[in-house]
C-alpha cells in the first residue's frame, strides 16, 4: 500500500497524540487499510489526495451489499473520520470528503444485562464452580474478575490496566484510567476490598492487580474467556462478554434509585446521552413506581 496514504504516521498519531488503547488503534488501522485496499483495487486510487466522498460512498455501498450491519459500518466510518481529522490537522489534505458522507441509521438496541436474581445466584453459588480443567487459583480469580467488573462497572481495558497503587484499601476506592486518559475514582464495597487484597500482594514484581498464573499482565481474550465460562453456567443470554457486566452494573444502579449523573461519572461517560440508554432497561422499576403512584395502578 502506498506511503502516500500516511498510514504509519496515522498510527503514531493514534497512539502518541490521541492516546487510544492498543485495541482501538488496531481496529482503526484495520478498518482504514480495508477501505484503502478497496479504493486501490476497485477505483485505482493511489494517493489520499485523489479520494472523494463518492469513493467512500462506493466502499460503504459495497459493505452494505455484503450484508454488514449498520453498527459495524458506522464503526468503520468512525475510523475513517478520525483518519481525516488527522490529515486535516496536519495539513496533508485540504478537503475532508467525510463531510459529505452520511452514516447509515442504526436500530437502537437495548444493552444486554443480567437480572438481579441471577446475579444473586452467582454469588450464592460462589460463581465459577470447580471442574477438572480449572485450578482453584483460576476459579478464585475468575470470581474476582466477575466481582470487579460487576461491582465497579469498569471497562475491559480498565480492569486489565488496574494498578496495585491505584487500589486504596483504606479509602475503599479504586482509580481507573479511562478513555482519553481520563482518570476517575470509583468506590468499592467491603466485600470487593477483601477480594482484591490478596492480589495486591501477589506477584510483587508486577504493578498490575490481575496477572496470569505465570505472573504476566492479563490480556483481553483471557478475561473474555473467564467471563463467558462463568456466565455459561447461569444464563442463556446470547451475549456473555465483560461489557455485559458493565451494562448490568449501570442497570442495577439505576433500578436501585441512583441518580443518572452519578452513574455517568462512575462509568466515565463523556456525556449524559451515553448513559441514558440504561433508562430503557428499567421498565420493571417504572412499573413499580407507576403502580404505587397512579390511582389506577394502586387498584
Amino acid at each position: 500500500m502506498s506511503d502516500l496514504f500516511f498510514i504509519s504516521q496515522f498510527e503514531t498519531y493514534l497512539v502518541s497524540e490521541k492516546k487510544v488503547s492498543l485495541h482501538t488503534a488496531t481496529a482503526y488501522l484495520n478498518d482504514l487499510k480495508q477501505c484503502l485496499a478497496y479504493l486501490e483495487k476497485e477505483m485505482d486510487i493511489n494517493d489520499v489526495q485523489s479520494i472523494t466522498h463518492l469513493h467512500i460512498k462506493s466502499w460503504l455501498a459495497n459493505l452494505m451489499l455484503n450484508k454488514m450491519n449498520a453498527s459495524s459500518v458506522n464503526r468503520k466510518l468512525s475510523a475513517i473520520k478520525t483518519y481525516y481529522k488527522y490529515l486535516i490537522r496536519h495539513q496533508l489534505v485540504t478537503l475532508n470528503p467525510m463531510l459529505k458522507v452520511t452514516a447509515p441509521k442504526m436500530s437502537k438496541k437495548l444493552p444486554t444485562f443480567i437480572n438481579e436474581t441471577k446475579v444473586e445466584e452467582i454469588y450464592e453459588k460462589e460463581g465459577m464452580n470447580a471442574s477438572e480443567t480449572d485450578s482453584d487459583t483460576a476459579i478464585t480469580m475468575a470470581n474476582a474478575i466477575f466481582s470487579t467488573l460487576y461491582q465497579t462497572g469498569v471497562r475491559l481495558n480498565e480492569l486489565i490496566n488496574l494498578k496495585k497503587t491505584n487500589v486504596d484499601i483504606d479509602r475503599a476506592t479504586i482509580k481507573v484510567l479511562g478513555k482519553r486518559n481520563k482518570e476517575r475514582i470509583i468506590p468499592i464495597t467491603e466485600e470487593l476490598k477483601s477480594i482484591l487484597q490478596p492480589y495486591l500482594l501477589e506477584y510483587p514484581e508486577s504493578e498490575w492487580v490481575f496477572n496470569t498464573q505465570k505472573g504476566q499482565k492479563l490480556y483481553p481474550n483471557y478475561v473474555y474467556r473467564v467471563v463467558k465460562n462463568l456466565l455459561n453456567q447461569y444464563t442463556t443470554l446470547k451475549k456473555k462478554s465483560p461489557h455485559v457486566l458493565r451494562h448490568t452494573f449501570a442497570t442495577h444502579m439505576l433500578n436501585g434509585g441512583s441518580d443518572l449523573n452519578a452513574i455517568k461519572e462512575l462509568l466515565g461517560h463523556a456525556n449524559l446521552s451515553a448513559t441514558q440508554i440504561y433508562t430503557h432497561n428499567s421498565i420493571d422499576r417504572l412499573k413499580e413506581v407507576y403502580n404505587k403512584a397512579h390511582p389506577k395502578g394502586k387498584e
